[in-house]
C-alpha cells in the first residue's frame, strides 16, 4: 500500500464575525501569512470556510461563521523559524484579500449581488496578528514530530567567500554529488578532500600535519582550536576508509556516507560561522 510522505500544516481555526447589514458568502480569498519579521510562511489561497454540508455558505448579518487558516509547515520552514526565534515566541502577521457577496433573498432561492473586496480584521491595519507563546509553539513541534538534527544548513555565502574554506565547499559539492549518484567511497573520499583544500588553502602546503596551523589560522589560538584539531583528526581517520587502496576490505554502505556528510558538513558550518 502506498504511503503519503510525511506532512507538516499549522492550521488555525476561527470565528468569523459578519458585521454588515446584510447577509453574506465567502466567495474567494488570499491569504498571505509573515512571522518573526516579515519571514513568509505561506501566501496563497489557504483559508477554508467551514460549516455543515447541509447548510449554505453563508454567514448571516451579525451572525458567525466558521473558517480555518491552512499553512504547510515544511522542514525548511520550521528551520527558519527556530534560526530566528531563538527560544522566544512566533508571532504570526495574517494580511488578507477576501472576495464576498451579498446575499439577497427571494422566497426560497438566495440570489449572489456582485462580489467586492475586502478583508479579515480591522480594516484600518490591514492584517491581523496572531500570537503563539514559546509553550505552545514547543508543544506544536513535539506533535509535528520536528527534530532539530533534520537539517544541516550551509551557509553557503560566507563559505564561498572565506577564502581557506571556498575550495573546501566545492568537494563538499562533489560529495553531495556522489551521494546522489549512490556512490558511497567517493562520497567519503571528497569530504576528506574538503579538509584537505582548507589545509592546503590555508597554509599554502597540502600536508596534514599542517591542519592545526590551519585551524589556527580560522579560529585562533586557544582551547576550542585544540579540540577543534582533535575533531578533525578523528573524523578524517573515519573518512579515510573510502580510499579505494586502503589495504583493508571494508564495506562501505550508505549510512557511512551518510554520517560523512552529516560530519562534514557540520565543521564547515561550523568554521564558517567564526
Amino acid at each position: 500500500m502506498a504511503e503519503p510522505p510525511p506532512q507538516r500544516k499549522l492550521v488555525l481555526t476561527c470565528r468569523l464575525t459578519n458585521s454588515a447589514s446584510f447577509d453574506i458568502c465567502i466567495v474567494d480569498s488570499w491569504i498571505r501569512v509573515e512571522a518573526l519579521d516579515s519571514l513568509l510562511l505561506a501566501e496563497g489561497r489557504n483559508f477554508l470556510v467551514m460549516y455543515n454540508r447541509v447548510d449554505p455558505a453563508i454567514i448571516p448579518t451579525g451572525k458567525q461563521g466558521l473558517g480555518a487558516f491552512h499553512i504547510e509547515l515544511p522542514a525548511q520552514v520550521i528551520h527558519h523559524i527556530e534560526q530566528r526565534r531563538a527560544g522566544g515566541d512566533v508571532k504570526l502577521r495574517l494580511s488578507s484579500r477576501v472576495i464576498v457577496s451579498q446575499v439577497s433573498g427571494q422566497g426560497d432561492a438566495a440570489i449572489l449581488k456582485p462580489p467586492y473586496e475586502t478583508q479579515f480584521g480591522d480594516a484600518s491595519l490591514g492584517y491581523l496578528d496572531y500570537l503563539i507563546p514559546q509553550s505552545e509553539w514547543i508543544k506544536l513541534l513535539k506533535r509535528l514530530g520536528w527534530s532539530e538534527l533534520e537539517i544541516l544548513e550551509l551557509p553557503i555565502g560566507r563559505l564561498r567567500t572565506t577564502a581557506p574554506l571556498a575550495r573546501a565547499l566545492e568537494r563538499f559539492n562533489d560529495a553531495q554529488q556522489n551521494y546522489r549518484n549512490g556512490d558511497w567511497e567517493a562520497t567519503m573520499l571528497n569530504c576528506r578532500k574538503a579538509f584537505e583544500a582548507i589545509v592546503q588553502d590555508a597554509t599554502g602546503e597540502l600536508n596534514m600535519g599542517k591542519a592545526h596551523q590551519a585551524y589556527i589560522s580560522l579560529l585562533g589560538e586557544g582551547e576550542k582550536t585544540e579540540r577543534f584539531d582533535k575533531l578533525a583528526k578523528y573524523l578524517g581517520e573515519f573518512l579515510h576508509l573510502g580510499r579505494h587502496e586502503n589495504p583493508i576490505h571494508v564495506s562501505i554502505k550508505r549510512a557511512d556516507a551518510e554520517l560523512s556528510l552529516i560530519l562534514t558538513g557540520a565543521l564547515l558550518t561550523y568554521l564558517s560561522q567564526q
